[in-house]
């Protein structure tokens, strides 16, 4: 599993396993904060739907945890003179891997057994912005953005958390006992349209936010206190967004508490 992650993200996960802890974060983080199609100034029409699918690796912080996860996204926005507004469902289900292969008495003292456990979950997202058009009405610049996303997580590694976190913590291990998860923040986008086919467009969207109190929501073993000592949960978010006619492309990392990217194919519907 470690093998497949790293292969998917070869830049992001160079420096993540650089120590022994073992980090057990909820799935979701990393990959909630999708991007949410909306359409421009210049449109005619000002309300746009838009259905996804995406794909999702993610590896939590240090000797972390290995994610996998498809996801499904709805979406609906609304765009104004100056302003727009978003919100959106989405739902997931994967797997989760991790751990330590030695199951000998003395290295579980340490470390966690090896694991393999499913994932589950479904979220909200809404986001709300400012924006304004250049002069031509190709490319409109959205600003600041108020960012949300609210996800309830189960399944059997949600589980698996519990149990490890009301258990003895090995001494290189760090869990949360967080099943949901409320991230917020900030972002700023550009988007435009090719001059000549103006249903060619590119975007590009940075997001910066976090997920509060979420420190408090971990227990660790001896070794680990002083790593986790004063983390938080900030991070960023980039993304690419390609849209042609009504298809569209979605290109996403993330270091958001867990290393991530995600890629989503959807369609719009005017």
């Amino acid at each position: 599993m470690k093998n497949q992650i790293i292969a998917l993200l070869p830049l992001l996960f160079l420096t993540t396993f650089t120590s022994c802890t073992s980090f057990l974060t909820p799935a979701i983080l990393g990959n909630n904060m999708s991007y949410l199609p909306k359409a421009m100034v210049a449109d005619s029409v000002k309300t746009l739907t838009n259905a996804s699918a995406s794909f999702a690796a993610s590896v939590s912080p240090s000797a972390g945890t290995g994610f996998e996860l498809g996801m499904a996204n709805i979406s609906q926005s609304h765009t104004f003179k100056k302003a727009n507004i978003s919100y959106g469902i989405f739902g997931y289900a994967g797997k989760a891997s991790g751990g330590n292969k030695d199951n000998s008495e003395e290295n579980l003292k340490n470390y966690l057994p090896s694991f393999k456990k499913s994932i589950s979950g479904v979220g909200l997202r809404f986001s709300a912005g400012l924006h304004r058009s250049s002069a031509n009405r190709n490319t409109d610049f959205r600003y600041i953005n108020l960012e949300n996303a609210l996800a309830f997580e189960g399944g059997a590694y949600t589980k698996f958390r519990q149990e490890v976190y009301n258990s003895r913590i090995p001494d290189y291990v760090a869990v949360s006992n967080r099943r949901v998860l409320w991230t917020t923040g900030l972002s700023t986008e550009i988007i435009w349209r090719v001059r000549d086919n103006p249903d060619f467009r590119h975007a590009f969207r940075f997001f910066i936010g976090g997920t509060p109190n979420f420190a408090n929501s971990f227990r660790s073993g001896i070794k680990t206190n002083d790593f986790i000592s004063g983390k938080n949960s900030m991070g960023w978010v980039f993304n690419y967004f390609l849209y042609i006619k009504r298809f569209s492309l979605s290109l996403e990392m993330a270091d958001n508490v867990n290393y991530a990217q995600k890629i989503s194919v959807g369609y719009s519907f005017q």
